[in-house]
């Protein structure tokens, strides 16, 4: 993920929050530590933006995350270039194994189907099998194109994420001396956020139970 697309991702998680919280959020420009300079009617707060992700962790972060980067990245690459040569826009959704063979058979099979010609929501299958498993792909001509693969987003979901959450906390509590200095504030927040439209972001967190802030003014957790 470059640098622009995550401060997109995180300025969209926000106004979620804001949303759901009924609040009128103002954002000022992105920035760092923290993320955002928050104008909520006269007042102003720090807003520092973390996501959290289930299964095992590493120190370089969630093993789920990077395998799930990975994948979104071979699957980017191929919509790039079915686009670059001309391609229309589609809804494709790759199930099953997105090895490099397999993926690698996609374009010509799409190419030969000649979906230009097709109505708005025409629906085909493409079926891939040059890999160690079979790949099925759903293609549908659409107004906006969507490519992704259903492997990462049907898992189990986790309704107990608290020592996760505890865990972002203490580590970003380690850095509030540095985000009151660069905001020149003393109200700083948390916004921790699980994206459960991925495996790695299945975390859902049932009722409020009461924990310990470690010195931000308010800890808000969005799912």
């Amino acid at each position: 993920m470059t640098q622009s697309s995550q401060k997109e991702g995180e300025r969209f998680f926000v106004e979620e929050a804001a949303k759901l919280l009924g609040k009128s959020w103002r954002l000022g420009p992105d920035r760092e530590n923290p993320d955002f300079i928050v104008t909520e009617g006269k007042q102003q707060f720090g807003l520092e933006v973390c996501e959290i992700f289930t299964g095992p962790q590493a120190k370089s972060g969630s093993y789920m995350k990077r395998k799930e980067s990975e994948t979104q990245r071979a699957v980017k690459a191929l919509w790039n270039s079915y686009e670059s040569q001309g391609g229309i826009p589609l809804i494709v959704k790759f199930v099953g194994d997105v090895c490099d063979k397999n993926m690698a058979a996609v374009l010509p099979a799409l190419d030969a189907k000649n979906l230009s010609t097709k109505p708005f929501g025409h629906h085909e299958i493409i079926e891939v099998d040059k890999g160690k498993a079979k790949l099925r792909v759903h293609i549908t001509r659409a107004l906006q194109a969507n490519w992704f693969t259903t492997n990462d987003r049907a898992g189990w979901l986790d309704r107990n994420p608290i020592d996760r959450i505890a865990e972002e906390m203490k580590k970003k509590s380690e850095k509030l001396p540095r985000y009151r200095k660069c905001a020149g504030l003393n109200d700083i927040r948390l916004l921790v956020v699980a994206n459960r439209i991925m495996n790695s972001g299945k975390l859902s967190l049932q009722g409020c139970p009461a924990m310990e802030v470690r010195g931000f003014q308010v800890v808000y957790f969005l799912s």
